[in-house]
């Protein structure tokens, strides 16, 4: 079986959106009214943008009642976040299935807001937007593989969960290709920039890799690995030695290993409000 088996034509619709919604020119003169547009398209993702837009994390006081106020507000790079968020969310919404729900949707959320973070902590907020997105999007190869065959995909994630194995190993032994492959065909269907390549198609665990001078990715790296370890994604990983010699492996200095490794930050991203009102679908 090969990739090409996985038909993107019957995705749904939401794949495009996001594909249009993450290329919209921010420069251009009706930037705003094409992510207007983008998030009016569909009630329920409106619905949740503005639930998030008037949470306590973003609001200002004053009730946001309209996509407009809500841009006009936030700024294209938080909004186009929330949209990608909301149109995430109802990717996820059609399954009952509880163990996908935790380890693909709910790790998804949690290493994004943790990327994100992480992102902040490094010094970097212009692209702390970004490396939310590239949190909420990194396992859509995973999503993808699950839609095209959830029976099966049921079966790698036991195997993943109850042996420790590799999602990549175990993907190969069901299917026989991974999520990386299917992650970077998404990355080619829906004409996502190039960049995208390194969040949904290369191995984010790999360690002993050169430093990374791209911050959005270290941040997704750690994020991913932090998440993981605490157990959502995969099995628990409790040695702390391990933890941060993986995190520094990244490219993290001692500081910041330790700052991500205290109780307090996976406990803090449990307490944000996007994952709070997103988290259980």
């Amino acid at each position: 079986m090969n990739t090409n088996k996985i038909n993107f034509q019957n995705i749904p619709v939401q794949a495009g959106i996001i594909s249009n919604i993450i290329n919209v020119d921010i420069l251009s003169h009706n930037c705003f009214q094409k992510l207007d547009d983008l998030i009016s398209s569909d009630q329920g993702v409106a619905s949740l943008v503005l639930r998030v837009v008037n949470s306590a994390l973003y609001s200002r006081g004053n009730k946001v009642a309209t996509i407009p106020l809500a841009i006009s507000l936030l700024g294209y790079s938080v909004l186009r976040s929330l949209a990608l968020l909301a149109f995430s969310r109802s990717f996820f919404s059609h399954t009952k299935n509880a163990q996908f729900r935790l380890h693909i949707w709910q790790h998804s959320l949690l290493t994004a807001i943790a990327s994100q973070n992480i992102c902040q902590l490094l010094g970097n907020d212009k692209l702390a937007d970004e490396a939310f997105i590239a949190g909420l999007l990194h396992d859509t190869g995973k999503v993808l593989m699950f839609t095209h065959n959830p029976v099966l995909y049921g079966q790698v994630l036991d195997l993943v969960l109850e042996k420790n194995c590799a999602s990549a190993e175990a993907e190969l032994r069901f299917f026989g290709f991974d999520h990386y492959q299917t992650g970077l065909e998404a990355v080619k269907e829906w004409k996502l920039p190039v960049r995208f390549n390194n969040y949904m198609g290369e191995d984010l665990n790999r360690q002993g890799s050169v430093i990374h001078a791209d911050e959005t990715l270290l941040s997704l790296m750690a994020a991913n690995y932090l998440v993981k370890a605490s157990g959502t994604g995969a099995k628990p990983n409790p040695e702390y030695d391990v933890k941060i010699a993986a995190l520094q492996s990244f490219g993290l200095n001692a500081e910041v290993s330790e700052e991500l490794l205290k109780d307090q930050f996976i406990e803090s991203l449990m307490e944000n409000e996007i994952y709070k009102l997103c988290a259980n679908i």
